[in-house]
């Protein structure tokens, strides 16, 4: 005889003993008997117990009955009684049972009684009054060992299979059966032949089938209510927690939290810390109801809050519920999406911003929140930041956005060219007080020193760019991040080199990488390369490129992307430097770089043009870029780099326009640095090119007062160029000056040009044993700088371009503040086009293209003068072939004399000037 009590039953009086004697094993007259006793009960004998400390008396009569048939069962042969799931048994049937047990002591009736031991019995009188009985005994059945576990598999799967899979599946199950059958079934179909392939691997118990998940909700669902809402916290939480906690946030005492987790234990579905098995936690969760759901998640954040929790795990709770309806919840989300982006999860921090965006009422907690959602897009792309500036602009016009903030609009502004609302921002910014609050203050110091050196033009009409920059005393120049901007500042203004160097290192030891940090770092970057430590700077920027390729913060990356190309260009290595350019081009699209696309696109264009690469350098050229580049800094950069441009392809008249126009720009803004942008070295070779000797040297002795002209590199530079603007008598010792302080390692490049003019210089001397040594230099110095070996034309003129590449017209800024200096004296007249008289036109003459490129190589030499053995030597050929070259010429350009060279080839004639 068999009854199954059940929880939706348990106030159904006798309806355990209802089953037991309907029971289809027991004889149709006994059964007919049993229900006529049970129908005829009276109502007030079927009523519930009085208490959990009582229980009623059953009728003696219907007792009586229903034993007279278990004893005529029993007569006929042993009888079982079976009873499961008792603890959700009704009182009366529980009465009922005690009545008979007292009375069949010695009778063949066998009475089963199954629990769960998990769940509190309501009725702690039943098993009382049951266990005084000396013939009733208790068996506890515990959860599956290791040995069951391997038993029940190798019953399944076989031997092999159950030494394979034993100690996954006993961790995963806990050793109860009714989950270690389950995952056995799951892991069965999983496996099965012509079914999907697991997705795991097979030692791995799988969870994601029905069986588990039933499996999982039957016991939960069988378990107390308690147990069921104390699993949801457990699985809302990602951890046990404390009883303390959960009952916070459940609204229990301690005690029914702690008896929960037991039970749960005891079930085998948790263990010491958490689920035992990871499935659980998401199934639990989700067969929970989305607003239930999200109200525990509300609740437990507020219990973790209340118990003093970090941030991080108060938000994920806040994350998890969808909303954050309370003032001190958008606090929190705020706080975790600091902390988040400290660690790099930037997704993390973005996903705290928005909710708590999506809740915030308060318009100043509001225009906080816009920005730090800004600050992190900004890291990634700075054109998509931008969609906030409007929301901050209304912030900062009604007065509710910090100085911090209010900065980082500004920046915005500032990068993407758009100068008049970076001016309105500004002033908004002072007209609230910035200059009363010390933090805002300096806050808005460092601005305005960052804009010196950056977006110069804002400031020109205070006096000048750095002349507004902050004092650099000894407070402001620690070595921390904000005050990196001032020590760049002080190599601007007055070159001290190698102690703004010094200061520079301390800092980037100093700093952290982080996006209140960067600009700090490029400025000290950017100081190590100005004071002549391109070295250093590389190092540091490999450095800082590896750290902000971990945080996948791509504006970081172009940014010092953008220095290791500069770098690598100042060190001569020209490989280097485009394959940093490029990669800094293309980490952003070009609608994101905003002005700064200057910076890599004035690198690129240098380097490509010094390699010999000229189609690649009018690449870059034509690149888009935004009128207002030519108001910051990084137009500077570019226009010396396209003058550079101009010069080595045969435009000497076009590059001095740009060069001039640089120049007018950097002395307007007092970032007339040679260090930083050596402009007058530009215009002075371009001089020499249009045959301007004597506008040159004044170039040349000009840029020698300039601060930081005493830098090695920059130095060197300066002499090479002053040499060839001077007698050839006085050539090689200003030479050997300039070759003595370059370095291979910081300025390898000019080393190789200063070597190439010194072979000229002392083979127009007929030294010619000296002119070899240092040719043969300087061919080493220029295959390692990836630079065409007869780069340098003697007297340091750069040749003319081996093609000439489509035209690229030497377009200046168009706002370019033409009265900011006076231009450079010229010492020739200019034609109607305003180019110096006498200049050649902007493009190669028609018969020259005519010419292979060797053919044209030996033809400009001999039209500069130089004998056929000299042409031999520099060029690395015979006389014979240089003979045969001339032949070539000759034929091509339809002349007969070696001085009509120069005409045909749109060169100008050696004259007493130039010699």
């Amino acid at each position: 005889m068999t009854a199954v009590a059940s929880r939706a039953e348990s106030g159904l009086p006798l309806g355990v003993m209802d089953q037991l004697f309907r029971c289809e094993t027991l004889p149709a007259e006994l059964r007919r008997r049993a229900t006529a006793l049970l129908a005829g009960e009276p109502a007030g004998s079927r009523g519930p117990d009085a208490g959990p400390g009582t229980m009623n008396q059953p009728n003696v009569e219907v007792a009586n009955g229903l034993r007279s048939i278990l004893l005529e069962l029993s007569d006929r042969g042993p009888v079982v009684v079976g009873i499961d799931d008792l603890q959700y048994a009704d009182g009366p049937s529980l009465q009922m049972l005690l009545f008979l047990q007292r009375r069949m002591k010695t009778s063949r009736v066998l009475l089963l009684l199954a629990e769960l031991s998990t769940v509190r019995s309501p009725h702690p009188v039943f098993h009382a009054e049951l266990f005084r009985q000396p013939n009733c005994r208790k068996i506890r059945l515990d959860l599956l060992t290791r040995s069951g576990v391997h038993s029940l598999i190798e019953g399944r799967l076989g031997p092999a299979k159950a030494r394979e899979l034993t100690e996954a599946y006993h961790a995963a199950s806990g050793g109860s059966p009714l989950f270690l059958t389950a995952l056995l079934d799951d892991h069965e179909a999983a496996h099965r032949p012509g079914g999907e392939p697991a997705a795991e691997p097979s030692t791995t118990p799988t969870a994601s089938e029905a069986a588990f998940r039933t499996a999982l909700t039957d016991c939960l669902y069988l378990a107390e209510p308690s147990a069921l809402a104390v699993a949801r916290a457990v699985a809302a939480l990602g951890t046990a927690g404390s009883p303390a906690l959960i009952g916070h946030a459940l609204g229990m005492n301690t005690s029914t939290v702690e008896h929960a987790i037991a039970s749960l234990a005891a079930t085998g579905l948790l263990g010491p810390e958490d689920f035992r098995h990871p499935a659980a936690r998401t199934a639990v969760l989700a067969e929970t109801p989305p607003d239930a759901r999200h109200d525990l998640h509300l609740r437990v954040a507020a219990a973790l809050h209340h118990a003093g929790a970090p941030p991080g795990p108060v938000a994920e709770q806040l994350r998890a519920a969808e909303r954050a309806p309370e003032a001190w919840m958008i606090n929190i989300l705020r706080e975790a999406a600091r902390g988040a982006l400290a660690a790099g999860r930037r997704g993390t921090a973005c996903a705290y911003l928005d909710l708590a965006l999506k809740d915030c009422a308060d318009r100043r907690q509001l225009a906080a929140l816009t920005a730090d959602r800004m600050r992190i897009e900004w890291q990634k792309s700075p054109l998509k930041a931008m969609r906030h500036v409007e929301l901050l602009w209304e912030a900062l016009r009604a007065g509710h956005l910090n100085g911090h903030d209010a900065g980082l609009l500004t920046r915005g502004l500032l990068w993407h060219g758009r100068y008049r609302e970076a001016r309105e921002a500004l002033a908004l910014w002072k007209a609230y007080g910035a200059a009363a609050d010390p933090e805002e203050s300096e806050e808005l110091a460092a601005l305005t020193t960052w804009m010196a050196y950056s977006h110069p033009s804002l400031m020109t009409s205070s006096g000048g760019a750095l002349a507004t920059a902050p004092p650099t005393g000894p407070d402001a120049a620690r070595p921390f991040g904000r005050h990196a901007v001032s020590v760049l500042y002080r190599l601007l203004a007055d070159g001290a080199g190698e102690a703004a160097a010094a200061r520079a290192e301390a800092i980037l030891h100093s700093v952290v990488l982080g996006g209140a940090t960067l600009e700090s770092l490029h400025a000290a970057l950017l100081t190590l390369l100005c004071a002549d430590h391109p070295d250093k700077a590389a190092a540091w920027s490999d450095e800082l490129l590896k750290e902000a390729e971990q945080h996948e913060a791509p504006m970081w990356q172009v940014v010092f992307a953008t220095m290791r190309a500069d770098a690598a260009f100042r060190q001569g290595d020209m490989a280097t430097a485009v394959r940093h350019g490029e990669a800094a081009l293309a980490r952003l699209p070009a609608s994101a770089w905003g002005v700064a696309i200057g910076s890599p696109l004035a690198v690129l264009i240098l380097a490509t043009t010094m390699m010999g690469r000229y189609d690649e350098a009018v690449r870059y050229i034509r690149q888009p870029v935004p009128d207002t580049m030519f108001e910051a800094r990084y137009g500077l950069h570019y226009l010396n780099a396209r003058g550079h441009f101009h010069l080595a392809t045969g435009r000497p008249a076009a590059a001095l326009t740009d060069f001039e126009s640089c120049g007018r720009l950097a002395t307007a803004w007092r970032l007339d640095l040679p260090a930083l942008i050596p402009w007058r070295a530009g215009a002075a070779e371009a001089a020499l090119a249009l045959g301007l000797k004597t506008r040159a040297r004044a170039l040349v002795e000009e840029q020698l007062t300039r601060p930081g002209t005493g830098q090695p590199r920059t130095r060197g530079a300066t002499l090479r160029l002053l040499a060839a603007t001077g007698a050839p008598e006085d050539r090689p010792g200003l030479l050997r000056q300039a070759v003595d302080l370059l370095r291979p390692d910081t300025g390898r490049f000019e080393l190789a040009r200063a070597l190439a003019d010194l072979r000229d210089a002392h083979e127009a001397l007929g030294a010619r044993e000296e002119a070899a040594d240092a040719g043969r230099r300087a061919a080493e110095m220029m295959a390692s700088c990836q630079v065409p070996a007869e780069w340098a034309r003697p007297g340091g003129v750069v040749r003319p371009a081996p093609a000439a590449p489509a035209a690229v017209a030497p377009v200046a800024p168009s706002d370019a503040p033409s009265d900011a200096v006076p231009d450079a004296p010229s010492d020739a007249p200019s034609d109607a086009a305003g180019r110096p008289a006498g200049a050649p036109e902007e493009r190669r003459p028609p018969a020259a293209e005519v010419l292979s490129d060797a053919e044209r190589r030996v033809a400009e030499l001999a039209a500069a003068g130089v004998t056929n053995r000299a042409i031999g030597r520099k060029l690395f050929i015979t006389v014979s072939t240089v003979e045969q070259h001339l032949t070539r010429v000759y034929r091509k350009l339809d002349v007969s004399r070696r001085r009509d060279l120069a005409a045909r080839l749109g060169l100008r004639a050696p004259d007493a000037e130039s010699a």
